[in-house]
């Protein structure tokens, strides 16, 4: 019996250290677990973190593609607005030209019209003819029935008979002659 108990006492001896073993080595799983679960809520709060920043930036690029559609609807109002003006300038510029050129053909109509009514009230005389046997001629107006005094000159006829008449040697300052046309001789000879 004696043996029993002290073989039970060794054994109670024994409990304690491993008490001990057991008691560090559930404090050493209990640090390794927190640490464990501070990492992880780190892990978690990090995560958090950053899908406030996605969601943010998801916000922003709403907002770019947003304002990005705003600026090209800007952008084709523009163009569009730059185009018809250009258009509508052109056609200025033809309608422009085309008054111009009618107006121009107006004018001119206006100015045959002109030229002519010019001609009624004051019509450009023709020449008078000239019969050199009749003498002075008479021009009767129409339009008040004034006489009128031809010139008081005729003019020379046109076709005049000419005669034969000798052709006077052209002579230079000396006096000789330098072309006889009735002679054969020669100039300065």
């Amino acid at each position: 019996m004696q043996q029993k108990a002290e073989k039970r006492a060794r054994k109670f001896r024994k409990q304690p250290r491993l008490l001990e073993h057991a008691q560090k080595d559930r404090n050493d799983w209990e640090g390794i677990a927190e640490n464990s679960r501070q990492q992880w809520v780190k892990a978690i709060r990090e995560r958090d973190y950053k899908q406030d920043q996605m969601s943010q930036l998801a916000r922003e690029r709403e907002r770019v593609q947003e304002r990005l559609v705003q600026v090209t609807r800007e952008r084709d109002t523009a163009l569009r607005v730059s185009e018809n003006r250009r258009r509508a300038w052109e056609m200025h510029r033809i309608q422009s030209l085309e008054r111009e050129n009618y107006l121009q053909d107006q004018i001119e109509a206006g100015l045959v019209e002109i030229y002519r009514l010019n001609n009624l009230l004051q019509p450009i005389p023709r020449p008078v003819p000239v019969y050199p046997e009749v003498g002075p001629q008479v021009i009767v107006a129409d339009d008040d029935g004034m006489e009128v005094d031809g010139p008081a000159a005729a003019a020379p006829p046109l076709h005049e008979d000419m005669e034969d008449k000798e052709l006077e040697p052209v002579s230079n300052e000396d006096g000789e002659a330098i072309f006889d046309a009735d002679s054969n001789d020669e100039p300065g000879v």
